[in-house]
């Protein structure tokens, strides 16, 4: 009779662990960084600056690709400490955009359809009043596995 106990305590906790683990949307060895504002050199953000003002010259959210060294080198400063990167087996993802908020971030979802990449993200929930502030250019970037994609989405979850 007690051995069945464990074997049924067991039995649950494999089958929870494969529920949470198992039925991820997170793919491809994918990781947010969120913040990285400091990661990113001074000339590449003054020449993709982002706006949410109608008739604005900037447009509200820019994307970028970076799939090798030279264009590592082009976007990001040198002093990014313990970021290691192989471009053999990983890509990373650019995204700037205007936000208000300053909660943290997190992947819900990575999909690929036809050469595009759709990522969604939830931000963290808070209660009460007081959190937002004035437009800022925000900035994630996106590690995953190297993928054969032409563009990229980013979605917000509610």
């Amino acid at each position: 009779m007690v051995k069945s106990k464990y074997l049924s305590l067991w039995l649950a906790i494999i089958t929870t662990f494969g529920l949470l683990t198992g039925c991820s949307n997170i793919k491809y060895n994918a990781q947010l960084f969120d913040f990285a504002v400091d990661w990113i050199k001074e000339d590449f953000i003054n020449g993709n600056l982002v706006d949410n003002l109608e008739n604005s010259e900037y447009p509200t959210k820019r994307v970028f690709i970076v799939k090798n060294q030279e264009e590592y080198n082009k976007t990001f400063n040198k002093n990014v400490s313990n970021f290691n990167l192989n471009f053999d087996t990983q890509m990373l993802i650019v995204y700037t955009f205007v936000d208000i908020y300053h909660r943290n971030n997190s992947l819900v979802s990575l999909d690929v359809v036809e050469d595009v990449l759709t990522i969604t993200y939830k931000m963290q929930k808070k209660s009460g009043v007081g959190d937002a502030s004035k437009p800022y250019q925000r900035w994630f970037v996106v590690k995953l596995d190297m993928l054969s994609v032409d563009s990229v989405v980013f979605v917000e979850k509610e």
